[in-house]
């Protein structure tokens, strides 16, 4: 599988009013919302919007990140750190389990394991 984009992830403010939006612009099927009430994903044929609620107001560098999905979690990491990136995290939850990372310049993105064909 390597590693391909799977989701940009949009902090907002209100999540049903960009739902609506971002359904409609981009004719993606909304998920159900999940995380209570605070995260729902956008589903499209070859990528996703994924919707989260920002706990602070929202800056412009803090608007998007990247969710890259891979089936091989702990190389994709490895490779991209010694790319240049920096480690910021591992959140181990069963059915979502991601590592957080930055770039060169401290964008944050996320590395998140797949089980095949997901």
């Amino acid at each position: 599988m390597g590693i391909r984009l799977g989701s940009v992830v949009i902090n907002c403010a209100d999540l049903d009013v960009m739902t609506e939006f971002w359904a409609a612009a981009l004719h993606l099927a909304p998920g159900p919302v999940v995380d209570e009430g605070r995260f729902r994903v956008l589903r499209g044929r070859r990528v996703n919007v994924s919707l989260q609620v920002a706990e602070s107001p929202v800056g412009a560098r803090d608007q998007m990140h990247f969710d890259l999905y891979t089936d091989d979690q702990a190389g994709e990491v490895q490779r991209l750190l010694a790319l240049g990136a920096s480690h910021v995290r591992h959140d181990h939850d069963p059915s979502d389990d991601y590592v957080v990372l930055t770039d060169p310049e401290g964008n944050e993105f996320c590395v998140c394991a797949v089980t095949e064909g997901a």
